[in-house]
């Protein structure tokens, strides 16, 4: 009663063992479908068998992604574990740079997304997957435009899992925020965050990803019109050590066309609040800030600050 399960199962581990993951993938289905019961389910062994054909070469240049998401899914289902480096590699592959996460039009957000919650809710799974599986995730989200989930999953990482996500997690998640209107109070968050995973913002203007973080807070600072924040956040990136011949706050204020706007646009405001407070030492203080930083200040910028001096 068994000779057609144990041959299709046979043939699905062969298959697998050679890498022909496409034929292995649809012998499982068969294998599933025509000759699996509550009584004789399928082996745990077949399973991770197809998945390492699916997973070798980067999921196959990610083709592989759908075959491994079902397959993590019926893992899941029937309650057996996943190998942890396999899972890793499952839900990293399937994400490239394209639209929405695609890599030549396979895989993207929606598979890996599925992949992870496979993989969350199978035995162990809660602790398996690593940081850098998760950072590409959020990094590929914020991409996309999906500010807000990028957002909710690095706070999970950061929060929950007492991950630290590098640098350059965090810099493609408030580049994504700082360039949504709708958004721009989350770049709050991700530097909060970044703060609470142990980076300090008088240190990382050092590192290029630590300006990106700097350079999109001081762009959504200028967006709400937070003066003291976008001062203090090139203050911080002045303090940093390491960007010799260059200052940190200098590399930051140019670090985009985006960055020296909004940077030009708060010394500016600042400035014309001092003035109008008639705090001269301020407004010249500010005004020698900005050639420094790389910033051209306007002929009114000069004649409002030399006006303030002279009455006072």
């Amino acid at each position: 009663p068994d000779f057609d399960f144990k041959s299709v199962l046979s043939d699905v581990m062969q298959k697998s063992s050679v890498g022909h993951w496409k034929g292995a993938t649809r012998k499982l289905k068969k294998l599933t479908k025509n000759y699996s019961t509550a009584d004789r389910p399928v082996p745990r062994e077949a399973y991770v068998a197809v998945l390492e054909a699916c997973a070798a070469n980067r999921l196959n240049g990610a083709r592989a992604s759908e075959p491994a998401r079902r397959i993590l899914e019926d893992m899941s289902t029937f309650g057996y574990e996943i190998p942890a480096d396999l899972a890793n590699v499952c839900v990293s592959s399937s994400l490239g740079d394209g639209p929405g996460g695609t890599h030549d039009s396979c895989g993207g957000i929606d598979t890996a997304l599925a992949m992870v919650a496979a993989v969350e809710s199978s035995p162990g799974g809660s602790s398996m997957l690593t940081d850098a599986s998760y950072g590409r995730l959020v990094s590929a989200l914020a991409k996309d435009g999906a500010v807000e989930e990028a957002v909710l999953i690095s706070r999970s990482m950061v929060v929950e899992k007492s991950f630290t996500p590098p640098l350059s997690t965090f810099a493609d998640v408030a580049k994504g925020a700082a360039k949504s209107d709708d958004h721009t109070e989350d770049v709050l968050e991700v530097l909060a965050l970044a703060k609470a995973s142990g980076y300090e913002l008088d240190n990382i203007a050092a590192v290029e990803a630590g300006r990106e973080v700097l350079a999109s807070g001081v762009i959504a600072a200028e967006k709400m019109d937070n003066l003291a924040l976008g001062l203090r956040l090139l203050t911080a990136a002045a303090k940093a050590e390491g960007c010799a011949p260059d200052s940190g706050d200098d590399l930051v204020a140019t670090s985009s066309s985006f960055a020296q706007r909004a940077c030009t646009l708060i010394h500016r405001r600042a400035i014309f609040k001092a003035c109008n407070d008639d705090n001269w030492k301020l407004a010249v203080k500010l005004l020698e800030l900005m050639p420094k930083r790389g910033l051209t200040p306007a002929t009114s910028v000069w004649r409002n600050v030399l006006s303030t001096c002279c009455k006072n």
